[in-house]
């Protein structure tokens, strides 16, 4: 893959994450925008997600109204009373189902590992699906500020936070937080998201790996 082949391809995987982490975010009008984005990143980067997203769009412009959303994202992912598809990593990765647990702390570490903290006008728990989106987003930001400097290793070593993150974190509990999305929401829209969603995250963890394995079987080339 060509240096401008490679950028491209970096920048719409951070404006997937970044679009995606938009979507967990309560819905606002803009919200057909962040789809747009959303499907043109996909689209370009070849995912199997972006048939998901297409019916997304559809549903917007064929009744679904942003207050419909709103009342379902609330009873989703927001409460008061029970959160039918808790979105935070805690819930499922610590067995405890209570959130901030000893699975956050160490989300909260690799973001203060990466320079980040998080916004105290965040008022979710550290490890919110929307945060942890955002991370992978800003992770592949310093990717590429890296290869406009042409600093390929310090290059990888973002690539390698980002496969750590989704190998500790985001990846290991999606399937269970989008299985119950699925499983209660009663607008297919947030159905098609959670499977987007999953889809993404599974094929990104797949591209990382063979990456990761192509750039240290090629280091081993040179140095032998």
């Amino acid at each position: 893959m060509k240096d401008k082949e490679i950028l491209s391809v970096e920048k719409y995987r951070s404006d997937i994450y970044q679009a995606l982490s938009s979507c967990y975010n309560p819905p606002e009008k803009g919200i057909s925008d962040v789809l747009k984005r959303l499907e043109a990143g996909l689209c370009a980067t070849g995912s199997n997600a972006v048939s998901q997203v297409v019916v997304m769009r559809s549903e917007l412009n064929t009744g679904v109204t942003v207050d419909d959303l709103k009342i379902q994202f609330a009873k989703l992912f927001i409460g008061p009373y029970q959160l039918l598809a808790p979105p935070f990593g805690s819930i499922y990765l610590d067995g405890k189902h209570q959130i901030m647990g000893d699975s956050t702390l160490d989300v909260v570490k690799r973001y203060s590992a990466a320079g980040l903290t998080v916004d105290e006008s965040f008022k979710n728990p550290p490890d919110h699906i929307s945060a942890e989106l955002e991370f992978m987003h800003v992770l592949i930001i310093e990717e590429l500020n890296c290869l406009h400097k042409g600093c390929a290793d310090e290059a990888v070593a973002w690539l390698v936070k980002q496969l750590e993150f989704l190998d500790s974190h985001l990846g290991q509990w999606i399937d269970a937080f989008t299985g119950l999305t699925i499983q209660k929401t009663q607008l297919p829209y947030f159905k098609y998201l959670a499977i987007a969603t999953r889809q993404f995250i599974k094929e990104e963890m797949q591209w990382l790996g063979e990456t990761m394995a192509d750039w240290h079987a090629r280091s081993e080339t040179m140095a032998g």
